[in-house]
């Protein structure tokens, strides 16, 4: 139990208040959306950050399930995991549907899930890697700069603060009003959907759980 203690007590975040160079687009049901104009790009950086009514382990579990992603990242309409590194790391490829006249985007990305038992964080990044996995798909771009995070924060035993940040270029020709509204839906939608795929998934990762929750105990007392 040492450390599930150390995992969930935490001081309670903010999430109200954009960081230094970041513009708040929307806040809705609890969740903030903010963007970052970036020189000499026409697609901005974009962050969510909201709150999860769930353990830190039940959302991690759901952000792990890479086959059921499709159930709820917004406008994920492929993904699926192309190799396993290690307990904590692999490569996956995903697939953005986009409104039609406009092609679908691809990625084949590379995720960690780095643990950090002081801050009572874990963060699962991903960023675009160069891979012969899967060769180009015709009628998609492929999208060779993608990087970000969904960094959680246990606030309690029953709430994860989930920070989602995207830095993406999506490659050839994408209209302005697009770009625009991507940063205002992806980050609201994904934040809202996750909230709702940890409820109803919730009882079906207890054995994987279980396993992390033996490791973070080993960890703990060393």
């Amino acid at each position: 139990m040492r450390a599930v203690t150390l995992l969930v007590a935490i001081f309670a975040a903010s999430t109200a208040v954009a960081a230094p160079g970041w513009k708040r687009v929307l806040s809705e049901e609890g969740i903030t959306v903010t963007s970052r104009e970036v020189p000499g790009r026409g697609f901005p950086t974009f962050r969510g950050v909201g709150v999860v009514q769930a353990n830190i382990f039940d959302v991690l579990a759901v952000l792990s399930d890479i086959k059921r992603h499709t159930e709820w990242m917004d406008r994920c309409a492929e993904a699926r995991l192309l190799r396993k590194i290690n307990e904590r790391e692999y490569i996956v490829y995903t697939r953005t549907d986009v409104p039609w006249p406009i092609s679908d985007r691809d990625s084949v990305n590379r995720s960690k899930v780095d643990v950090d038992l002081a801050r009572r964080e874990v963060n699962v990044r991903f960023w675009a890697v160069r891979s012969g996995l899967v060769g180009p798909v015709s009628g998609v771009v492929r999208m060779d700069r993608l990087r970000g995070h969904y960094k959680l924060t246990a606030l309690d035993m029953t709430r994860t603060k989930v920070d989602y940040q995207v830095d993406a270029d999506p490659g050839g020709l994408l209209p302005r009003w697009l770009a625009r509204l991507a940063t205002r839906r992806l980050p609201l939608q994904t934040i809202r959907k996750l909230r709702g795929q940890v409820r109803r998934t919730r009882g079906w990762y207890r054995a994987r759980i279980k396993r992390w929750l033996s490791e973070a105990a080993a960890l703990a007392s060393k």
